[in-house]
């Protein structure tokens, strides 16, 4: 017998389509896109319903049409109107209906307009022209170009999503396509903002060349065996190729986030300034969108001042203060998109931007929605580089403002959860990343249900914080959960699954069934190559821990001809001063020394102590697993006494954040006892 499963609709997202005759095939493409969107949104509980002039019923009814249209505009989450050549007076009364019904009840519809580029030999009436001067000049407002359906596709889902949940987790490119969940929205070679990028074309034409050469380098190694210079030709043109897909998924990722940033301006009145900017970008001309943007810190310190110093605060002053938040936000995100300025100088530069933007916005009681997701940004920008400390004060008010805005028990209040959980987990602070882990599960599962990957995600970092705790049990307990989730949702081969694989195969290591974790490890790093590249962080993270596996082995040739390549991998990609980096460089040293190699043992070691010291707590576990790694190389050296100072460090650190009791804790004490046996009985000779 077949059963049939019941999915529980929570949501309906009514969608109002406007559009003149002249644009049916744009309109007949876009409603087949969102009935097909709809059966990714179904699973989550949600209902696309799109409303088109073929839907309605025409009977006769003593009212005119299109006051039944204006109806079901009024009724509409988003209102979204499409021109090409020209604007019907009946598009326009649309549109403004909506416009109307949004300022009457400040939520929806949310409106957007669509302007398909021109064909050869066409040119805009004067309506059209008079009704775009209309949106920039009297309303402030930015419009969508589009030339083909990905670019429509793309903006529609992005806008989609805010009206959804102020979010845009489900979205990211992957191969060169953006993906909602599984689910191919675009092709990046088909967006103006990318195909139209320097830097991209550029990064993308080398990459086409490259096969050819490799393959000629290929032929000359195989006829030419005893030639060095043609075996380093080879490596070098790999190693660019990799080298060269990592910036290229990196930049494409970087445009997306860039083209999202705009879409959560569209709608409202921007600056001129700002519409010059974000025109540059659509074309592919970050770099002039950075240009025209530089006055922005200086006019928003010039309009916080005229704020402050007015003896009375008008309404027109504080909204100049908010006009420099959006443009210096804007900026955050086409620096990160600028791919002729060194990644070091953008990150610094975007930390000053934000935690300007964060000042501005406490300081005239920006929209609560807007600073939350302002911080939710700034977190996870200042957690992805390592800025811990910072992101713990931003992810709190992020926290507060939530609870307040939304409620305890909601999606985005659960999320500011889980991005602080993430800062104190990334920090070492177990506790505190247990205590936010458990809340954001708590709520998921009322709001979203079992069946959902949010919640995936938390059985997931439960999981792992439950390992770190060495309560092994659990751990696989919630890991294994979270495997089920993922593996029904997304598949077996999903770089997402790959991620709880590669936990679980952490959590068998620590119990030391190593045949198993050497088999969810590999797992992943096959998932990983294939979907995410063989240079990727997450690769090489892979990578490091099936080297892990053949070092505890014994396998030392092999466990280093995998660290030393995630090294490679985390220093391109990371750079020199990551947690990641000096994980690898403490891993490489270990098995120096199990090669009774000390010098470069202690080398790479110290390494790795220097850079966690720097960019984590003081008490992270990193921190004592460094001290003890020194510490063994220095016993086995037969320097006790330096040796007992390392050990003795490691141990006051576990002690304080694992307690006695625990299984790395007791193996510290009892590398103590021995090096002071050891001392004893040398002095005794």
């Amino acid at each position: 017998m077949e059963t049939i499963q019941i999915i529980q609709i929570k949501q309906i997202i009514k969608i109002f389509l406007a559009s003149s005759k002249e644009l049916s095939n744009d309109r007949y493409a876009f409603g087949n896109f969102v009935r097909r969107l709809n059966k990714t949104y179904e699973k989550r509980g949600i209902r696309l319903d799109l409303f088109e002039w073929e839907d309605y019923d025409a009977a006769y009814n003593n009212r005119r049409k299109q006051d039944e249209y204006d109806d079901q505009i009024r009724d509409s989450d988003m209102f979204l109107a499409l021109f090409r050549t020209w604007a019907g007076k009946f598009t326009i009364e649309e549109f403004d209906v909506a416009v109307e019904e949004f300022r009457r009840t400040g939520k929806k519809p949310k409106n957007y307009v669509y302007i398909r580029d021109l064909f050869e030999g066409e040119t805009e009436t004067d309506e059209l022209i008079a009704f775009k001067r209309r949106l920039s000049d009297e309303m402030g407002y930015f419009w969508i170009r589009y030339n083909n359906n990905d670019s429509l596709q793309l903006h529609f889902v992005m806008q989609l999503q805010l009206v959804e949940s102020n979010r845009f987790d489900s979205l990211k490119v992957e191969n060169g396509e953006v993906k909602f969940g599984d689910m191919t929205i675009a092709q990046m070679d088909n967006l103006r903002f990318a195909a139209g990028n320097e830097e991209y074309k550029r990064m993308s034409q080398r990459l086409a060349e490259l096969p050819g050469l490799i393959e000629k380098a290929r032929l000359h190694v195989e006829n030419y065996p005893n030639e060095k210079d043609f075996k380093n030709e080879l490596q070098e043109l790999l190693n660019e190729r990799n080298k060269l897909q990592d910036d290229l998924d990196q930049q494409q990722q970087f445009l997306l986030d860039t083209a999202m940033r705009i879409t959560r301006l569209l709608g409202e009145r921007i600056t001129d300034r700002m519409r010059r900017a974000m025109e540059a970008f659509e074309e592919g001309n970050v770099h002039e969108a950075n240009i025209i943007l530089d006055e922005a810190e200086h006019d928003a310190d010039r309009n916080l001042t005229d704020f402050r110093q007015s003896k009375e605060l008008t309404e027109q002053k504080r909204q100049n203060v908010i006009y420099s938040i959006d443009e210096l936000l804007f900026k955050t995100s086409t620096l990160m998109a600028d791919a002729s300025i060194p990644i070091d100088k953008r990150i610094n530069q975007v930390k000053v931007l934000y935690s300007k933007a964060d000042r501005l916005a406490a300081e005239v009681n920006y929209d609560k929605e807007k600073y939350f997701c302002l911080l939710s940004d700034y977190v996870k920008f200042l957690s992805d580089y390592g800025l811990y400390k910072e992101a713990e004060v931003a992810g709190l008010l992020q926290i507060s403002i939530a609870e307040a805005l939304y409620g305890i028990e909601h999606p985005n209040t659960a999320a500011s959860y889980k991005e602080i959980g993430s800062v104190y987990w990334k920090h070492g602070d177990y506790e505190k990343a247990f205590e936010y882990d458990f809340k954001a599960l708590t709520i998921q599962k009322q709001t979203l249900g079992m069946e959902h990957l949010d919640t995936a995600r938390s059985y997931n970092d439960i999981g792992t914080v439950y390992d770190n705790q060495g309560n092994y049990g659990k751990s696989l307990e919630y890991l294994l959960t979270a495997a089920s989730i993922k593996e029904k949702i997304l598949g077996k081969e999903h770089h997402n699954t790959a991620v709880t694989y590669n936990n679980l195969g952490l959590v068998y290591w620590n119990q030391g069934d190593y045949d198993k974790a050497l088999e969810f490890h590999k797992r992943a790093l096959e998932i990983r190559k294939k979907v995410l590249g063989m240079e990727h962080p997450l690769t090489a993270q892979s990578y490091n821990n099936t080297g892990m596996v053949y070092y505890i082995q014994g396998n030392y040739d092999k466990a280093l001809l995998l660290y030393l390549k995630a090294l490679e991998i985390w220093e391109k990609t990371l750079g020199m001063e990551h947690p990641d980096t000096a994980a690898s460089y403490n891993n490489i040293g270990m098995v120096y020394k199990s090669q009774s190699n000390y010098n470069n043992a202690l080398e790479y070691c110290f390494k790795a102590l220097e850079i966690w010291k720097e960019v984590l707590n003081i008490e992270h576990p990193n921190i004592a697993t460094s001290y003890y790694n020194i510490g063994f190389i220095y016993e086995e050296q037969g320097n006790y006494k330096t040796a007992l100072d390392y050990y003795s460090k490691s141990y006051q650190i576990r002690k304080k954040k694992l307690g006695e009791d625990h299984p790395k804790t007791k193996v510290v004490l009892t590398s103590i006892n021995d090096a002071k046996e050891a001392m004893n009985s040398s002095k005794n000779k």
